[in-house]
Parts: structure tokens; sequence; C-alpha cells
């Protein structure tokens, strides 16, 4: 276990230009106002898609303190239910707020809103806002203009995003810690002698953490673009499978999944891209109940049925990606196999051996994680016997099998 130092501060944990980018992809998607905040209720990010409403409040010195204390308090409440948690901010209107904790330590607060609830209507919650800002340096006539633009939404829709939100916030802390492990890798690396063992554990969490936002990005944006075309239903699929998805990959890094669980991640990933693509990949599943007890490392077979789409169909319109299993001997073979446009030979010949950080950006999908990750991870659980074998042809395809010891329960 990592003693992490809990006056860190949300700065010096996490890439702020990261976080940035979730909350203006998390903005974009919903519709919602959003900011990230730290422990003292500072924003630490630029505001996205804030109202002029909110705007107009926070111009004068008096409305931005009471913003500044209500984000604070926002997340303080949010911090002690341990959870998400709606509520009136000192202007009146509806906010939410998800706890960012790092190591049982609160270290800052996703605070999205500045909407009207549909339950209490516009003249509820116009009534309210005359109240708190009779004795703000503001023009009212003119902030009631701005507040006549807010979007009114129905509590299911806020109480989703609030769901949303804490998965964001748990992927946020988790990037904290990768963090943390890549400075004390620098640091354990220089004394290799005493901490060996140690640094090969330190070395697979961090293989085991890669999990890049983009992904997040993408499926947001597709979440957003159905919503407008659909009364929902097929959103809500999308979002289940999103939410399945991110809990998987946000479990216990050092963990090895029997392959039913594994299968499952596949099919909520499935969902999302047929929903994605709209139906332009089949997806043809072959494998035995008999092998679900088989175990494997999280995220093995996700990220090649995603090189798959990402690389093998980069310039083709539609295909076919097969995932089968098979016993051989004393090993279970579980193969990913895939009509697209394959992998040159000089590629091919490194995929599995270059340390070279270039070679690996040529095979890091949306997930980050890449196919030599996976093949290490292999490695390192079941002995160099085991990992990944790749054959691919240019203009007809790929073959990735995955070797598995067979008694492996």
């Amino acid at each position: 276990m990592i003693n992490i130092n809990t006056n860190y501060t949300l700065n010096e944990l996490i890439n702020i230009e990261i976080l940035q980018g979730i909350q203006d992809k998390f903005a974009d998607a919903t519709g919602l106002a959003a900011v990230i905040v730290n422990r003292e209720g500072i924003p630490v990010t630029r505001p996205s898609n804030f109202t002029s409403f909110c705007s107009s409040v926070r111009s004068c010195s008096k409305g931005f303190q009471k913003c500044k204390l209500s984000d604070s308090q926002g997340g303080i409440n949010a911090k002690e239910r341990g959870k998400p948690a709606p509520y009136v901010c000192e202007h009146g209107l509806i906010d939410v707020a998800a706890p960012i904790i790092l190591e049982n330590s609160f270290i800052g607060t996703i605070l999205c809103g500045q909407i009207i609830s549909e339950e209490e209507g516009r003249e509820k919650t116009l009534n309210r806002v005359k109240e708190r800002v009779k004795d703000h340096d503001i023009d009212f006539e003119i902030l009631k203009e701005k507040f006549n633009d807010l979007e009114v939404m129905p509590r299911e829709k806020i109480i989703a995003a609030a769901e949303f939100l804490s998965l964001s916030a748990n992927y946020i802390a988790k990037m904290g810690l990768v963090n943390i492990y890549q400075q004390e890798l620098i640091e354990e690396s220089r004394n290799r002698r005493q901490l060996e063992e140690h640094l090969r554990t330190k070395q697979l969490k961090i293989l085991q953490s890669q999990v890049n936002p983009h992904f997040l990005f993408n499926v947001l944006n597709s979440i957003a673009r159905l919503a407008l075309i659909e009364n929902a239903q097929e959103t809500e699929d999308v979002t289940y499978a999103l939410s399945d998805l991110l809990r998987y990959s946000l479990r216990n890094i050092e963990e090895i999944v029997n392959l039913e669980d594994e299968l499952n991640c596949v099919n909520d990933y499935i969902v999302i891209q047929k929903k994605r693509y709209r139906d332009q990949f089949k997806f043809e599943i072959d494998i035995d109940k008999e092998l679900y007890d088989i175990n494997i490392p999280l995220l093995s077979i996700q990220p090649l049925i995603e090189n798959a789409i990402i690389h093998g169909f980069k310039e083709r319109d539609s295909g076919t990606i097969e995932i089968k299993a098979k016993v051989e001997k004393e090993k279970v073979v579980i193969i990913v196999k895939d009509d697209g446009g394959g992998i040159s030979s000089n590629i091919l010949n490194n995929i599995l051996t270059s340390e070279d950080e270039n070679k690996e950006r040529i095979t890091t999908h949306i997930t980050g994680i890449g196919v030599n990750n996976v093949h290490k991870r292999l490695n390192y659980y079941f002995g160099n016997e085991y990992g990944l074998e790749i054959n691919s042809q240019l203009g007809q395809g790929t073959e990735v099998k995955i070797n598995l010891p067979k008694n492996n329960v």
C-alpha cells in the first residue's frame, strides 16, 4: 500500500489539462455547466458551458464569494454522503456535486448544473433568485433576462448526471494514483537492489492503470448525438453499458477475473460500438460456457477488439470481428479475428517485442491499453510461454491468439 501525503493539492496530483478535457466533453454531452474546484472551493479548471446568468452573478464581489462558499459546501456535503449530491446553490439554481476522493482523502469536487428543475418550474425558482440577490450590486431586470435563457431539466436527468459524475470522480482519482505510482517508480529505480520486487509490482500497476480519457470523451459525444435523434431507449442502453464498462475497468488493478466477467465487459463494449457505428460492424462470439471459469487478467480481450475497429477498419466501411476459444493440449486459446486491413510486416514484427515508446504508441488504443501491454501482463501472471500470438496479412485481416494455461481456475 502506498502512503499518500494527504496534504497534496489537486493540481499536484492530477494533470489539470486532462481534467479540463473531461470537464469540457462532459459539458458538451449533457448541456450542463461544469467546473472542478479544490477542497477549498477554488476553481482549478476553466468553467465549461457556464450560463450568462451565473457569469453575471459572479461578476460582483458578493456574488462571487457566495458562489465560492456554495461550491465548497456542496463538495463537503457530497463528501459526507459519499456520493453525488444535488443541492440548491446560493443564488437559487440547481447544482450537483461529486467528491474526488484519493486514498480516503478528499481533494476536490466536480460541480455541474446551473439549471431550473422541471418540478419547481421557472416562476418559483425566479422568486427564490430575486430574494437571494436583492443585496447584490446587480441590475435585476438584466439578470431576469438572462434567467429566462436557463435550461429546465427533469429531476431524473439531474440524478443521471450525478451518477455519471460519480464515475468520473473515481476515474480522476485513479489517474491521480497513477501519477503517484509513476513518481515513486522513478525514485525506486535509483534503489533497485533493495526494492527490485516492489519495483516490478509498481510497473504492473502502471501498465494496468493506463485508461485514456479519449475513450470517455468519444462515448460521451456518442451519447449526446443519440439523445438528439431518439426517445432515449438507445441512449439508456449505451449509458448502462458504459457505466458497467467503466466500473469494470476501475476494479482492483491487480485482479485476475474469470472469462465470464471479461466477456461481459466485451459485450458492454460491443453494445456501445454498435450504437456508435450504427451496426457498421458484425460481432460473433462463440465460446463454450465450460471455459467461463478460466482466469484471465482484467481487460485482456476488449483492447484487441478495439484495436481491430480503430486500426483494422480505419479505411473500411464494414467488417466482422469473431471471438472464439478452443483447447489445445495444456492451453486454452482465445482467438480474436477480423477481416480488416491487416498489419504491415514491419509493425507486426515489433508489436510484442519492442520497448520503444514510439512503437508502443502505434498499438495504443483509445482505452489506453495496447497490444504490447496485454502481452506483458499475460507473461507476468502466467510465464513467458503464455501471451499473445499475432498473424496478419495486409488486405486480409488479423488474427490474435491469447494463450492461457488450461488448469487456470
